[in-house]
């Protein structure tokens, strides 16, 4: 039965002081707030609200270094300034990229068959790397793994029967992408050691290397999806590529959460909000920043830790987090990053690796109007739609005809495909 509209518009207008009243308390939360980050550099320093947070295990962020060399939160791009038009955008872009090599990796999944008496899956990683060469030069492929049964069954609890769990499938997929990321960053490292790169090269990642998404899954999964960004993270450090986790509108609440243990009194019956709500009246219209800081948002932080390549890491001290104003849109975007971005020197024109990474990231998301190209072209490769999965099943099916396998059709899939035919 279709939406009734005038049940749904009755509602809305017997409920408008509630909404009314909801939006107008937010406002006056976020006023505070903001007051609160604002009023941070010139009433704290980063020893004294370390100090103030240490009883806290999880105080949703503290300070870098960089915040006792700041008089705001806010670090502005002068350079916009100078915008008019979106093609300024791109001529500032432009000279940012040139000769930068730039990387994304994503995926996509084809679910569990159910045409066949076996079920089988397949998942694909995407990489583009684009090397932003007046001449142009963009490299792309695609790396696929079939899943067989073993990979996509569990055993019921009992122990007597297995089942598919489609799950399983997207499990699988997240670890492939990270495999093809942490190949693709050690090949950039051999092409950079190489002298086959002009200038360094730079990672970025659909989505956060923060795995709080992963806290409520079983225990064996929640590990499945730390060592993946683990690995990733260590390998960025390992062979020295900058790698960033692009996360667009931002619901994260770190720094205020930071504001409310460091005023107790002030918030302590308020609820939490979007740390972006907080600081988008904070910027001014494109390409703003604010200065890092260390995330402590709970213990999927603390449990970032591998070993790669013989070398031990851990990172729970040492995942940072900046937000980023690259409109359209009043929303904020974020990043995450190793700490090792702060610490190490930069190229010529930039103090350090982290300065240089974001403003590679702000020219990409420039270019992308407000996404960063480069990962809408690895997402774009990387789709499997509807006539890929019947393709794929086709696919299956003649494989299994050609090599006399076994392989047998359910009596629903097979009244499907000959009444097509």
């Amino acid at each position: 039965m279709a939406l009734d509209e005038r049940r749904v518009a009755a509602a809305l207008d017997a409920n408008a002081g509630a909404i009314e009243a909801y939006l107008d308390d937010d406002s006056d939360r976020i006023a505070r707030y903001r007051d609160a980050i604002e009023r941070l550099p010139t009433e704290w320093t980063s020893a004294e609200i370390r100090a103030a947070l240490d009883e806290h295990s999880y105080p949703g962020a503290v300070p870098t270094p960089a915040f006792d060399e700041s008089e705001s939160l806010i670090v502005p791009h002068r350079a916009s300034d100078a915008f008019d038009h979106h093609e300024d955008v791109n001529a500032w872009a432009r000279e940012v990229l040139q000769d930068v090599p730039v990387l994304a990796v994503d995926g996509s999944q084809l679910p569990p068959t159910t045409q066949f008496s076996v079920p089988l899956a397949y998942v694909q990683s995407a990489w583009a790397l684009n090397y932003h060469r007046p001449e142009g030069r963009l490299d792309r492929d695609i790396e696929g793994r079939l899943l067989t049964p073993d990979a996509i069954t569990r055993e019921s609890d009992e122990g007597d029967y297995r089942f598919v769990d489609s799950q399983l499938v997207g499990h699988a997929r997240f670890e492939h992408e990270g495999c093809v990321l942490v190949d693709r960053i050690a090949a950039l490292a051999a092409a950079r050691d190489a002298g086959e790169l002009d200038r360094p090269p730079v990672a970025i990642y659909d989505g956060p290397l923060i795995a709080s998404f992963a806290n409520p899954l079983a225990p064996e999964t929640r590990d499945r999806y730390l060592e993946t960004l683990s690995r990733v993270i260590a390998a960025s450090e390992y062979h020295e590529v900058p790698l960033v986790g692009y996360v667009a509108d931002s619901s994260a609440t770190e720094l205020v959460k930071m504001v409310r243990l460091l005023e107790p009194d002030r918030f302590a019956d308020d609820r939490v909000v979007p740390d972006a709500h907080v600081l988008a009246d904070l910027t001014s219209p494109w390409g703003d920043r604010t200065i890092p800081f260390v995330s402590k948002r709970d213990g999927s932080v603390d449990a970032l830790e591998t070993t790669y390549r013989g070398e031990a890491y851990a990172f729970e001290d040492d995942i940072c987090f900046s937000y980023l104003d690259v409109p359209p849109g009043s929303a904020l975007d974020r990043i995450e990053f190793p700490g090792w971005l702060c610490r190490a020197d930069g190229p010529a024109g930039y103090e350090t690796m982290f300065e240089y990474t974001v403003a590679v990231v702000r020219a990409e998301a420039g270019v992308g109007r407000g996404y960063p190209e480069i990962l809408q072209q690895a997402d774009s490769d990387a789709v499997l739609d509807g006539a890929d999965r019947q393709q794929f099943q086709r696919l299956v099916g003649r494989w299994a005809e050609s090599n006399d396998v076994p392989l047998e059709w359910t009596a629903k899939a097979r009244s499907k495909e000959l009444r097509r035919r």
